[in-house]
């Protein structure tokens, strides 16, 4: 049985059925020239017999052929009922007085209504010849033109008697001007019929016409789409070129959103009509097939349907003889729905609750055959809405695994495991180690253009209005893109979506994309920074929202400052910061990209601690909703804020936080970068030689590569910084002049004078000419003035006048450099400037300033929890230390008595108080702390002076006190 629109369809099956239609029309043209014959019509449901026999009899009609049209159904089994309806008004009072008496009690008998079932029916074989002569005397009533056409349709269902009558109407066919068409499913059909079709066939005396499937030009064609159509190359394989699965499908497709109600009732209903065939096990069986999916086995239905295994094999063999079912043809063993548009009858007719049930008993069976989580995926979403833990990652698994092939199921699973996660508390890189892939179902699901219900769920995941969903799934795009190294593939999605737009009223959108072209062009170093930043700062102006006119006066001052315009740079930096202060952070949820951006000018201005407030509420925004891609860069530049301001604790904290969220990410540059920020709070935290410090300097080496990005560079100028504090000048000259010294060009101009000061300090501790790269830093200073800049430049020079052997110069280029930093509150910076002064004077032959300063610079680092600097050289320390670019001193400060530099001054207070015998809580209540912090004292003083008591402490300082007073008297 086809559909009930098979009228309004037969021209479109028509036009890619061209061949099979012009077959039958041969037969019709033949009947009016007097031939009959016998066709046979076989195909599978839906393949398109019911239109071409609809087409058919129409054309039969208008060449004046009389059209005899009968069809089976299942639930009819009376002897000779679609004869009985096909030739019904053939039997006419004159038409059997023109028969023979015998031939006209037997068509009374088997072709008109029997007032009891009870009445025998006649035989087939004395039938067909009465029926020959019916037939013969109705073709010839039609005379010339005329003749008659009989259509048996759907004669799989005829009972055993219209099979009987049928057979001896083929074998024995009547010469007379009669076309008989048998249409049928060969599964279902008797075999009988089959054997004689099939032998008549070869004799001659039958044409016979078969359907497969439509290519995909023909299905574009019934469709009325053009063959490359996106969602027709993914519907023709699921149809598997099937008429009536096409045009469901077209009917539910994106195309046609308007026509999907009414399917059940309307095209499916003859599908329908069939599930209502089937005993209640057979239902039950049929159910557990359409919840399992595309293949199961007998052993699977049972587990599913919850029968005995007897009585589902019983089920099952019905099922294949309604042919609802079919064995796999390599595999007996498993078995699939005949098409899939009937597993989502079924599907969709079972009931809701049971359903859910079977889906999780369905999830069951598939955990114990280890099946991929795409499969599982599925049974787990229609089983429940409260997911378990197990239930999450194997979402989330399938989700990664069907990016690219089911894109569109893939996002659906993605978000429900992010929203099941990120309500279990989870941690933030399990979360963020889902965007990658969602990025990359998203693309290529066409970012949900064609999918209401996808938008939807993403709305209410992440509190996207509707009318920005797309801009929020292209930031997400970009952002993943740029974090993966991949900004010419970001800046290709940009410039799609602006050509998209095209000349859009939404200047606000406009504007957005074009900032988000600058940051790629900030991170790439591709020279049109300048470009998109102007560009972005006009749209924003005549018809941006407050937050996007924030994000491109941010752009803005960034773009100035690399052109060395400071001042402009400047004024756009205060007016972003005033822009982006009254803007509430729930408006900037979906634009944390702007806080990083202001943050960066922040700290290439040589602002720092507005800088963290900038990184820090970007954070606070960030972690506020949904898992923001933003998250790791947000961190990472909140690590170099506190980083220069000599926070090692914190920044180190944020750096660990930025590398672990990076790598779930695939972010290698940033991870790269936040690594090397770790291994310089590590260095600086630790005192000199600390085998920490090395190994994380040394894993944040391994995980550079040949890049040339933003982040790449700051990276490679932290990891310098921290293997020239280390000793390990050599390497840091490699790693710096990589950059493409001495231009530096992809480096911005603040960390330009950074790096030269870098390579100055390296030459002069390898003891290579320094000048080069001082002179270069005063260049840089030229166009962009900034305080910091300028410290760096001064810091260079120092370098210069040191290895020059003009100490007073030098010792006067480092105050100034100190004051700066100090100004801008880059404290490590500052506080490497002090110990710099400190060396020149220990080398100018003034030990009695070089010790001041030495010890101002100590106790300095020792407030500021520096360990590196944190105490004096011991004798002999000097070349080691100049190896590692750290002061030294011509000799030590003491020259007698037991050697208690490695001390703080705070320890050799503690020291000096125990050393007289005075208890703990004496020791506390004297220096007004508290017990705790005493015993933390003299567990270092112990480590330090490699003593293990206090009597040995007491008789270290009684030596110390015996030296002192000698050299007190002379």
């Amino acid at each position: 049985m086809e559909t009930s629109s098979a009228t309004t369809d037969a021209p479109r099956t028509a036009t890619v059925r061209c061949g099979e239609s012009l077959r039958l029309l041969r037969a019709l043209q033949r009947l009016g020239e007097g031939h009959g014959g016998v066709v046979e019509l076989h195909g599978d449901p839906g393949s398109g017999k019911t239109r071409l026999l609809a087409q058919l009899t129409e054309a039969a009609r208008d060449q004046g052929v009389r059209v005899l049209d009968g069809r089976c159904y299942p639930t009819e089994r009376d002897a000779f009922s679609v004869f009985t309806r096909a030739l019904g008004d053939l039997v006419t009072p004159q038409r059997l007085k023109r028969l023979s008496p015998a031939h006209a009690d037997l068509v009374r008998a088997g072709l008109c209504a029997r007032r009891s079932r009870a009445d025998p029916a006649p035989q087939p074989l004395p039938l067909s010849q009465a029926v020959h002569a019916l037939l013969a005397d109705a073709a010839d009533e039609g005379g010339e033109g005329g003749g008659l056409l009989l259509v048996l349709d759907d004669f799989h269902w005829a009972d055993p008697k219209s099979l009987e009558f049928a057979d001896h109407l083929v074998r024995w066919p009547l010469r007379a001007p009669l076309l008989i068409v048998i249409a049928h499913r060969p599964r279902q059909a008797d075999p009988l019929l089959l054997s004689t079709l099939a032998y008549s066939a070869e004799q001659g005396r039958v044409t016979r016409v078969g359907l497969g499937p439509i290519s995909q030009e023909q299905a574009a064609r019934l469709l009325n789409v053009r063959p490359d159509t996106g969602w027709l190359r993914s519907a023709y394989p699921e149809s598997q070129g099937n008429i009536l699965s096409l045009l469901v499908l077209g009917e539910s497709a994106p195309l046609r959103p308007s026509l999907t109600a009414g399917l059940v009732t309307g095209r499916l209903a003859p599908l329908a009509a069939e599930l209502e065939l089937l005993n209640p096990a057979e239902r039950l069986v049929a159910e557990a097939g359409a919840v399992l999916g595309e293949r199961f086995t007998r052993e699977d239905l049972a587990a599913v349907c919850a029968l005995p295994f007897d009585e589902t094999c019983v089920a099952v063999t019905g099922l294949i003889r309604l042919d609802i079912l079919r064995p796999l043809p390599h595999d007996t063993t498993r078995f699939v729905f005949r098409q899939q548009v009937l597993r989502d009858l079924v599907h969709e007719r079972t009931d809701h609750c049971g359903r859910r049930q079977a889906h999780r008993r369905a999830l069951t069976v598939l955990h114990h055959r280890a099946a991929p989580a795409t499969e599982r995926a599925v049974h787990i979403e229609l089983s429940t809405s409260t997911f378990t833990p197990a239930d999450l990652e194997t979402l989330a698994r399938a989700g990664t695994e069907a990016a690219l092939s089911a894109p569109a199921d893939a996002v659906r699973w993605l978000l429900l495991a992010l929203r099941g996660l990120a309500r279990g508390d989870r941690s933030p890189g399990r979360l963020l180690g889902l965007i990658p892939p969602l990025a990359r179902a998203l693309r290529a699901a066409g970012f949900l253009d064609d999918d209401e219900a996808l938008r939807h769920l993403l709305s209410q995941h992440a509190g996207i209005p509707p009318d920005q969903t797309r801009h929020a799934l292209i930031r997400v795009c970009v952002l993943v893109e740029c974090l993966n190294g991949r900004f010419t593939e970001a800046d290709a999605l940009l410039r799609a979506e602006l050509a998209r737009a095209g000349s859009a009223t939404d200047t606000d959108l406009l504007a957005r994309l074009t900032i988000f072209r600058g940051i790629v062009s900030s991170l790439c170093n591709d020279g049109e920074l300048a470009v998109h930043a102007c560009a972005a700062l006009r749209l924003a102006r005549s018809g941006g929202r407050p937050t996007t006119l924030a994000g491109a006066l941010s752009l803005h001052a960034l773009a100035e400052l690399t052109a060395g315009r400071t001042a402009r740079s400047l004024d756009a930096y205060d007016a972003a910061v005033r822009q982006m202060d009254e803007i509430p952070n729930a408006e900037m949820r979906l634009h944390t990209e702007y806080f990083a951006l202001l943050g960066w000018c922040a700290l290439s201005l040589g602002r720092p601690q507005e800088a963290e407030s900038r990184y820090a509420r970007g954070i606070a925004v960030s972690v506020g909703g949904a898992p923001d891609t933003m998250f790791p860069a947000l961190l990472s530049g909140l690590a170099e804020a506190q980083l220069r301001q000599g926070r090692l604790n914190c920044a180190r904290r944020s750096a660990a936080d930025a590398s672990d969220l990076a790598g779930h990410l695939g972010a290698d540059r940033l991870r790269a970068l936040a690594t090397a920020q770790e291994a310089l709070c590590i260095t600086y935290a630790e005192p000199p030689g600390s085998s920490r410090a090395s190994a994380r300097t040394e894993e944040a080496l391994r995980a550079l590569r040949s890049w040339s990005d933003t982040w790449h560079s700051l990276a490679v100028l932290t990891v310098a910084e921290s293997l020239l504090l280390q000793g390990g000048q050599e390497r840091c000259l490699d790693l710096l002049l990589a950059l493409g010294a001495p231009d530096l060009p992809v480096l911005s101009p603040p960390l330009r004078t950074r790096a030269y000061e870098l390579l100055a300090l390296a030459c002069v501790s390898s003891g290579t000419r320094a000048t080069l790269w001082a002179e270069r830093a005063l260049r840089v200073t030229e166009v962009c003035a900034l305080p910091h800049t300028q410290a760096y430049a001064l810091l260079a020079r120092g370098h210069v006048l040191t290895q020059q052997n003009e100490p007073a110069a030098a010792m006067s280029a480092y105050r100034k450099a100190e004051r700066l930093f100090d100004g801008a509150q880059l404290r490590l910076q500052s506080l490497r400037a002090a110990v710099r002064t400190a060396r020149a004077a220990s080398s100018g032959a003034r030990p009695e300033e070089a010790e001041v300063l030495w010890t101002a610079a100590v106790e300095l680092a020792d407030l500021w929890q520096v360990p590196l600097f944190a105490q004096l050289p011991s004798d002999g320390a000097e070349e080691g230390s100049a190896e590692r670019g750290l002061p030294s001193v011509a000799s030590s400060p003491t020259a007698s008595g037991p050697d208690l530099t490695p001390l703080t001054r705070r320890e050799l207070e503690v020291a000096r108080l125990v050393g007289t015998g005075r208890r703990t809580r004496e020791v506390a209540e004297t220096l007004r702390v508290s017990p705790r912090t005493i015993e933390v004292h003299l567990s270092r003083i112990y480590r330090k002076l490699e003593i293990g008591s206090r009597a040995e402490l007491a008789r270290l300082m009684a030596v110390r006190i015996s030296t002192d007073a000698p050299a007190q008297t002379s």
